[in-house]
């Protein structure tokens, strides 16, 4: 796969608060937008505020002085991990993560996190909600409470119904809009950072809504290991122009080891779909989407020496070749052997309609002290 054309751009960067976990689509009008997370702080806790930037020259540069904040955080509460999609009639959507936590007391004046005096105590997840805009993201409506039963909607970890910013809503033929999350039955397991509960790992579930996204109900299993060794996780769904949908999830196998990345199809619009596949790809977590020329690309993160954002294409989404796999940005930032400088990549990949592919994704910095903010790079495919 030959990679040309490349141009690499600085997003939004904030020295006070870190930036993350972005999610990029291009419109039908031509402009581009990336939704992201901004933290209360500079670390990355997952408890910020899911934001809003555009680019009228297809993600060249970013619009960083009309930045908006769409949901703002709380004392007590935030919300990350947004994706966005538009349906065919023009409406955006945006679904995000909720968080509520008790602020430290004077009882307990830990430094949690490194947020000092802004530290979170007994951190959750206490459910989604989406957001619409009729005028192209210059509005929103929301926050729409998003029902997720029987899956357990919180629990004792942020990762409990979770998902990621990869993870865009799909919208079907009859009008159906089916969302593809993460998550478990039983609110009282315990969920580590790796997804891995006690007695439960981790399911990917896709929940649809009939009305526009103002009610949702489970619809379907994507994926779930019985013998709880498995988890699956992040899930990041496409609907390819044949009807198929492709399901790309992260996996994480007990103790704690990151898999390749798996798949599964549907072929009845998410009401079944098959056994999930190991790929020959290692990374994650993915974003999937279809190419004009009807290709389907991944692009995901890889957290490994030589650390960066991957890609890969394939002719049907279900069968990936390593041989093809490619790399779209080397990220740099701190000293690789401090674990914090870790976390980078969550991409997302949107399509110009000149060809041009924009992908999205998180960095450290190469500040004294290094801080995470969202870049671009454009590239085109051979």
């Amino acid at each position: 796969m030959d990679v040309r054309d490349v141009e690499s751009v600085v997003v939004y960067k904030d020295a006070g608060q870190a930036c993350n976990q972005g999610s990029i689509i291009q419109l039908a009008d031509g402009d581009m937008l990336m939704a992201f997370n901004q933290e209360r702080g500079r670390v990355h806790s997952d408890s910020g505020q899911s934001c809003l930037i555009r680019s009228t020259d297809g993600g060249r540069s970013w619009d960083q002085a009309g930045m908006q904040v769409i949901w703002p955080f709380t004392d007590h509460g935030g919300n990350w991990d947004c994706a966005l999609s538009q349906r065919a009639d023009g409406t955006l959507l945006m679904h995000t993560r909720v968080c509520s936590f008790i602020a430290p007391t004077a009882l307990h004046r830990i430094d949690l996190q490194g947020l000092g005096s802004g530290g979170e105590r007994l951190k959750r997840q206490t459910g989604y909600a989406l957001f619409r805009s009729a005028d192209a993201g210059r509005t929103w409506e929301g926050p729409i409470p998003v029902n997720t039963f029987p899956i357990a909607d919180s629990g004792n970890s942020a990762y409990m119904c979770g998902g990621s910013g990869a993870g865009h809503v799909v919208e079907l033929p009859d009008g159906g809009l089916l969302m593809p999350l993460m998550g478990g039955i039983h609110r009282d397991g315990f969920t580590g950072s790796r997804g891995l509960t006690v007695g439960e790992t981790m399911r990917c579930f896709a929940l649809r809504s009939d009305d526009g996204g103002d009610n949702w109900e489970y619809w379907s299993t994507i994926a779930y290991d019985p013998a709880q060794i498995r988890a699956f996780q992040e899930p990041s769904v496409v609907r390819l122009s044949s009807g198929r949908l492709i399901c790309m999830m992260r996996v994480t196998v007990r103790p704690e080891r990151f898999d390749n990345m798996w798949v599964a199809h549907s072929d009845d619009d998410g009401i079944t779909w098959s056994p999930p596949r190991r790929t020959a790809l290692w990374g994650y977590p993915p974003d999937v989407l279809q190419l004009q020329d009807g290709r389907v690309l991944a692009v995901y993160g890889y957290r490994a020496e030589p650390m960066g954002v991957r890609g890969c294409v394939s002719e049907n989404g279900l069968d990936w070749d390593l041989a093809a796999e490619f790399t779209i940005c080397g990220c740099v930032g701190g000293p690789l052997e401090d674990p914090v400088y870790w976390h980078t990549g969550y991409p997302s990949v949107a399509q110009c309609p000149d060809g041009t592919l924009v992908a999205a994704y998180h960095e450290y910095s190469m500040d004294d002290e290094p801080i995470q903010y969202m870049r671009t790079t454009r590239f085109q495919l051979t």
